[in-house]
Order: C-alpha cells, then structure tokens, then sequence
C-alpha cells in the first residue's frame, strides 16, 4: 500500500500537493484526519475530480510501502495519520517551510524555501516530464496562488511565478483563482475580526510595534489567517500574534513583516510551524488563557531587545579637522594607527578621509591640500539609539567602512567594522535577518544573467561568449566579459563591443581562439592584450587582468597583472565595473563588487575612489558623457571630487590627443547639447579658450544646427561626421591663430590640422559672402559649397541662421547633384582641342545649368560653342 498525508485542515496547496504526488507516484489514496475547507469542496464538485481519499479511522493496521507527506514536516501537524509513520517502509516529504522543527526522519526529502509545496510538486512534473490534466493543473495553480496571497506574499519567489507560468501553459485555469480562493470574509469571520482588534496590545521591541491579540467563537471558522494579514495592514504593525478559540481547540496564527521577528520561532513553543514571516500552531492541551500566557512567555524569550549604536560604537572619536592639510592627516593616521577618520567642522561630520587617499594624494603633490578637497561626503550617519540592524545595513549593503554616530548635530563616536564584527559575536547567534541580508546583498553583487543573455543578445554574440568561456576553462583561466558590453546589457541598450578580462594570459587565449575561428589576431605581449579580428570585420579585444597605478596626475598608468576584482577597481565610474564569467561551470554569473546595479538603479554617476580624477582627469569628460547618455546626475561626492579637479587645473595635464578624444566623444553624443552646458557649468570650457562660452544666442545656433542634421539625416540616411560640424560651430568664436594654437593643444598631425583649419576658413568665407549677398542664385550657393564638405556646409548654414535655410537645403536636394551631360570627348567631336579653356567652359555650364539657362545637351552644346567664340574673341583683344 502506497498513500499520501498532509497536514490537519488542509488548504489548496496541502490538497493540491498530496493529489499530485499521489499521480507522481501512483500511489493508491490520501488519507485525511479532518474535514475540508468549504472552498475545496466546492472546486472538487465543479471539476468533478475523483480524488482517492480515506479517513485515518478506515486503515487497516498493515506494512505501507511507501508514504508521501506534503506541506508538512512535523508529525504532531498530521493529527492522527501520524501512526501511520511507523509502519512505513519508505518515507518521502515534499514541504516549503523551513527545516527548522523537523521532526519525521524520511528517506528522500524535497525541502526547499518557496511560497507554496505546489511550487515543488509542478517542477518536480516538469524534470520528469509527466503529462497533467487541465484539472490537476488548475489545482496546482490554486495551492500556489493560496499559499503566496495572488503571488504577493514576501515568501513568494521567481520558482513560483514559473511553475505558475508552466501550469498555465498546460491547461491551468487562470480564471479559477478568483472564483474558488474567496478572501471575502464570512459573518462569523468578521465578528472575530472585531474581537481581536478590540482586544489587540501592541507592543514595543526595539524599534518594532509587535501585536498580541485574542478572540472566542463557539463553532469552527475556517481561514483565520486571513484576518491576521487584515489586522497586520490595518494597525501597521512589524508583526502580530493571534490567539483564537475554536470549538474545542485554540488556533494560533503569527504574521510578520519584518526580519527580525521570526515567527515561527513562537509557533514551535506551541508544537507548530512555518516560516520566519507566517506560522501556525494547533493547541488542543490549553485554555486561550493558558495559551494567552504561553505567548507573552515565548515572545519575550524569543524577540529581544536588538542592540542598539551606542552600546558598540568607539567613543571618543578620532578626527580630523576639514581645514587641516594632507600632511597634518597623514600624522594622525600613523600616530593612531587609524584608516579612516572622521572629517569635522565645528563638532559636526562633514565628510569622511582614508589613509590610502591621503597617501595617494601626497603622492601626487597635494600634502597642503585641505582634507576636505578629496573627503568623502556621500555617506551615511547614525544616532545612538539607532538599532544594531540598521548600521548593519550600512556597512554591510552600503559597503560603508565607518559609521559616524552623531547626537544632536554632533559627532559622538564612530562604529568602525571590528565593532561591528565584535557586536555580531557577542549575539547568542546570528540573527536570522543578518544572514538574510547578506544573502540578500550577494544576489545583487553575484547572480546569473544567463536567461538575460540568452534572450537580448544575437545568437551570435551569445555563442562567441560560451565558446571563449569554455576555451578559458580548458586552458585553466578564467574569462569575463566586462564594462560598458555588461552595463549596455543591464540596461537593456544594444551594445556588441566586447571586452574580455582574463585571469591567467589574454594573449595566449585570444591566439588559440583565433586559430579555432580562422580569425586574426594582433597581440601586444608587453601589456598581455590582443586583439581577434573575424573575417566579416568583428572584433574582441582581449586584455590580461591587471592593477594599473598612476605616479602623477594625468601620467600613463603602470600595469601589473592581478584578479579580476582589482582590475574592475581601476576602472572610472561604478557603472563600468561589472563584470560577467564565462567559464563553462559558471556562465552567466553577473559580478558587481562596487554596487554598480544600485547606482544604475538609482540613476548616479559615481567615482570608485576620491582620487579618481587626480589619477586621471579625463574622467571629468567621460563623467559628464555618461550623465547626458543616459541621463544620469553625477552624484553629490563625485561632483565635488569633480569640481576640486577642474579647480587643480588637473585638465592642463591631460595628453593632447586624449584631450581631443573626449571633446570628439561628446559631440559625438545625441544630446551634447546638454554636456555642453554641464562643461561650462563646471567652468570646464575655459580650458579651451577664455573666448569659447555659450550664450543663449550660441546655444540656439547648436539647437538650430540639430534641426538641419536631423532634416538631413531623415532625407538622405547618409552619414556624416557630425562631431566636425558641431566641433566648428564650438570654436567658432576662435580666430584662425587661436584655432592653430588649440590644434597643437590637440596634438593634430600637421596635415590634419591644415585640412581642418582650411575647411573652418572656407565656411567661414562662404557665410561672409551669403551675408553680402543680395541676389542668391543656385550657381552662387554652389560656388560657395564645391569645395567644402558637408560636415562644414552645415557649420556655414549654423552662423548665417535660418534667413537662408531654404539656400542650404536646395544646395543637398537639388544643387549639389546636378551636372552636365556634355563631357571632354563631345567638345572633342565638335571640333574644340583638349586645352585649359575646356575647364572655363564646363564650369560656365554648370552655373548657366544651375541657373536654368541650359536645360539638355543640346543646349549645352549650342552654349558651349558661344562660350568658346567668346574665349577666342577675348583672346584676339
């Protein structure tokens, strides 16, 4: 005989669980102790589901072969059925609470932390592949959508909302769940629900508001636990527990909604059990107001007071002075043998210092910089009431090192990690909420992207990082795709730029993937870098992991090998330092050991440490690129480190060609428009030129100029170098001298340089003419333009406004393309010798065609003869 239990007044999920294991492994019935809920009743008639069931008292004493126990794990929750468990052969249990309270030994278990037991039982049909009913699917659904209150419950998981998807697809009815899970309550629920909010206390622990309540009812009343969600959200409290009695038993119901009130702590002082967030118990040995008194006993020696800042902070506090130098820093560091300290003005915090900044920073000639040039001022604070959990959260979430403890305004001590770690000791274990907030915190920095991947990324992509993953694992190393492909990826943007980090060689790697793909590949064995270069023209670069450090502001840096983690670290902005693995046993592992997905999510700009721009002073550029890409704010400490930098004159130091890069990459953006205000905002601008500074009038000729190019890129679909356009119209105000000399700055080749300043000076020139202009006929724009590339015909057309908008979109639709139909080989054929008036000739044709004086060849022919009569007679005088 092979049967299925499940606990006392069963719900959907116990019902739905017991039913499918009983079809998973063909056992004979489901034996029960009590009666259903009316609910149940009624899906069973509507379906006419013809479920095995037997009361425990129709058992024959006899060996069971096999017993299956769903929803539950505690033998006083099966009620009577539990005398079952010592006849069978062969135990099994499929439940979702914790394993906290156990009590059956089994011989295969199917424990896991989800919403519901149906949740276990539909992954455990799908692994085996087994064929389900539309009714069977629909029960299932139910159990799932019961147990996690419609998929809202803190319990519920993404496995839940899968197996609800997977039932769905085989025939679940979806329409079911309002119809047969009512949450309407009934009269004799509605007349308890007023005896317990009559009879509630609320209690204070800690900072938690904690509910105990009470009621009586003559018959029994099904779904209590019901009324414990209404009273929990109605009172706002952190969590409740009820007591109510029902014919001849007490039901006890625990709710929380915090943390660190585990609930099911106090349902096993009464032989229950569940989660940390909803328990249950049946007491049938008690009064209510022994059980009453039970409760205030078990709350008490179960929910203790949580340690609060000023019982683990260090007091008094070493500090540091904002005015105080960097050398004056350095003293107090060694003298106290101190990492971080405290930056204070006039007793309160106002940022925080770390020794490596400092030395970092004396490094770099700053040792009379004030401390609080590079302090950092994103931080967080605490009072010293503030409880144990919420500097938890700082230092372990916020990844923040010291905690300043301020009372009134004031600094009054500081909890520095080892308080923290020696608090956490002295707690008789460590608290549940702990262990769930760093699970928590690791989700975000560590988990798999791979279902991401797989459904944004092109087939392609997707397999040429599988293939260099495996590949890396062949050869012992590790692989990982990294920056901006990875932050693009986050943030659902399209971007194929791949960038791989390697543990181990990168060189050696990139040439035997190559080889593999018939590929190309350009190693450079000093920095352990390569590039793979297919035959269709895509790249991977290929870079070894590797610490670089910087031994003055703006030098080149110098690179050494190192781990991945370090290598992420050198990197500009938090939002570039993710990473993803692509080892074959852990592809997919998304990697952020600098909070990257916060700030994406809180939309922020962020420097890794205070002297980010010291080292390099270009990221002031790509910071402002960055918040106008996306659009992001550059958060309050990196704008200040920002700032400080522009005021070092830091971007002097920047190399030319770098220099021009990170201009080039801004114009480059859709809306540089708005970097460029930010530039001058940060009064960055002036190192160009004290001339260059927008004006309204200035910056309405760059919103004039967006007008053209969008017409333009509308009309043609034709590319240009947009950057050279908007890069005149910035320099405008620049005389050719000082276009030259900024060049220089640029490191322009020489050629480059006198291609770029020609362009400027023709469209220049041409925007002087237009002005003068009074007759403006299409062979006078066409002169204008014939030598001048596009990119510059829209710098003409952004200085001479929109009067002659009408000239400039004639010259790309009409004028610019047109041309004659007579060539050198018809003049030969009339009679005329290949001479230099041929060129006089032809362009006098083009202007009379332009102009409309000559309409087809014939024309030109007849008009070419009268220019050439024209030319022999000037010859003659």
């Amino acid at each position: 005989m092979k049967v299925v239990l499940t606990h006392v007044n069963p719900d959907f999920d116990a019902i739905a669980s017991a039913y499918a294991a009983l079809r998973i492994h063909s056992c004979d019935f489901i034996v029960y102790t009590t009666g259903f809920d009316e609910n149940i009743k009624k899906f069973i008639r509507h379906y006419d589901i013809n479920i095995p069931l037997k009361h425990i008292n129709e058992i024959k004493a006899e060996d069971i072969e096999l017993i299956i126990i769903t929803d539950c794990k505690v033998r006083e929750r099966l009620g009577d059925a539990a005398s079952l468990l010592d006849k069978a052969k062969r135990v099994i249990i499929y439940d979702h609470h914790p394993v906290s309270g156990k009590d059956i030994e089994a011989d295969e278990e199917f424990i896991f932390s989800f919403g519901s037991t149906s949740t276990i039982i539909t992954e455990r049909i799908k692994v085996k592949s087994l064929e389900i009913d539309s009714e069977l699917a629909t029960l299932l659904l139910l159990g799932i959508y019961e147990d996690t209150g419609f998929l809202t419950y803190s319990n519920t998981t993404p496995r839940d909302l899968y197996a609800a998807a997977y039932l769905i697809e085989n025939g679940g009815e979806l329409s079911a769940v309002p119809i047969h899970i009512n949450r309407e309550l009934s009269r004799s629920q509605v007349f308890i629900l007023n005896q317990l909010l009559q009879n509630l206390t609320v209690l204070k622990i800690a900072n938690f508001s904690v509910g105990v309540s009470f009621a009586s009812y003559d018959e029994y009343v099904s779904e209590v636990s019901i009324l414990a969600h209404k009273i929990i959200n109605i009172e706002g409290l952190d969590s409740l527990f009820i007591l109510v009695r029902v014919e001849d038993r007490v039901l006890f119901i625990g709710r929380s909604n915090t943390d660190e009130i585990d609930v099911s702590k106090i349902a096993e002082g009464f032989k229950g059990g569940g989660h940390s967030y909803a328990a249950s118990a049946i007491i049938k040995d008690m009064t209510l107001h022994e059980s009453l008194e039970k409760l205030k006993y078990l709350i008490k020696e179960n929910i203790k007071p949580i340690k609060v800042a000023k019982e683990f902070m260090t007091s008094p506090v070493k500090f540091i002075e904002h005015d105080k130098k960097f050398k004056e820093a350095l003293e107090l560091f060694m003298k106290y043998n101190l990492n971080t300290m405290p930056v204070v003005k006039k007793g309160k915090t106002v940022g925080l210092i770390s020794r490596k900044d400092i030395l970092q920073g004396i490094k770099h000639g700053l040792s009379d910089e004030p401390v609080s040039s590079i302090m950092q001022t994103e931080y967080y604070t605490v009072n010293p009431d503030t409880p144990f959990h919420l500097v938890e959260d700082i230092i372990l979430e916020k990844r923040q090192k010291l905690v300043p403890v301020e009372d009134n305004g004031k600094l009054v001590g500081v909890i520095t990690r080892t308080d923290f770690i020696r608090a956490m000791s002295e707690l008789s274990k460590t608290p549940k909420y702990i262990l769930g907030r760093i699970s928590q915190m690791g989700n975000r920095r560590f988990k798999n992207v791979k279902n991401l991947m797989k459904g944004r990324l092109p087939e392609k992509i997707y397999n040429i990082l599988k293939e260099i993953g495996e590949m890396a694992q062949e050869l012992g190393m590790n692989a990982y795709v990294v920056g901006g492909f990875v932050r693009d990826l986050i943030m659902k943007i399209e971007n194929y730029d791949i960038d791989i980090v390697v543990e181990g060689d990168a060189v050696i790697l990139a040439k035997k993937y190559a080889k593999v793909k018939g590929a190309k590949v350009s190693a450079h064995y000093k920095f352990k870098t390569a590039v793979v270069i297919f035959k269709d023209g895509f790249r991977i670069d290929f870079a070894t992991a590797r610490i670089e450090y910087y031994d003055f502001p703006a030098a080149a840096p110098v690179v050494e090998d190192s781990s991945i983690k370090t290598d992420l670290y050198r990197r500009d902005f938090t939002i570039n330092t993710m990473a993803i693995k692509l080892n074959k046993d852990e592809f997919g592992q998304l990697i952020d050991y600098f909070g990257a997905q916060s700030d994406i999510k809180d939309k922020k700009i962020r420097v890794l440490h205070n002297l980010s721009f010291v080292d390099d002073p270009s990221r002031i550029f790509r910071a402002i690129r960055f918040a106008v890409r996306f659009n992001f704010n550059i958060g309050p400490h990196t704008d200040r480190l920002l700032k400080h930098a522009v005021n070092l004159k830091l971007i002097d130091r920047i190399v030319g060609q770098r220099l021009f890069l990170e201009i080039k990459y801004i114009l480059s953006e859709k809306d540089y428009i708005k970097a460029l205000k930010m530039l001058q905002n940060y009064e960055v601008l002036k190192f160009f030129s004290d001339n260059i500074y927008l004006t309204k009038e200035r910056l309405e000729d760059f919103e004039y100029l967006e007008k053209l190019l969008n017409w333009f890129n509308i009309q043609f679909k034709k590319e240009i170098e947009v950057w050279k356009t908007r890069f005149s119209l910035l320099f405008h105000p620049l005389k050719v001298s000082a276009l030259q000399k900024l060049m220089t700055r640029f490191e322009f080749t020489k050629n480059y340089k006198k291609h770029i300043i020609t362009q400027i000076l023709k469209a220049r020139n041409a925007a002087i003419k237009f002005k003068k202009q009074k007759i403006i006929t299409p062979s006078f724009v066409y002169n204008q333009f014939k030598e001048v590339e596009d990119e510059f015909v829209f710098y003409t057309a952004a200085i001479i406004g929109e009067d002659y908008e009408e000239y400039i979109k004639n010259y790309f639709l009409k004028i610019k393309h047109v041309c004659l139909e007579i060539n050198g080989d018809i003049l030969i054929s009339l009679g005329y010798k290949p001479s230099s008036k041929f060129k006089i000739v032809f362009d006098r044709l083009l202007e009379m065609k332009l102009d409309g004086v000559v309409k087809n060849i014939e024309d030109e022919k007849m008009m070419a003869k009268k220019i050439f009569e024209e030319l022999a007679c000037e010859g003659d005088c």
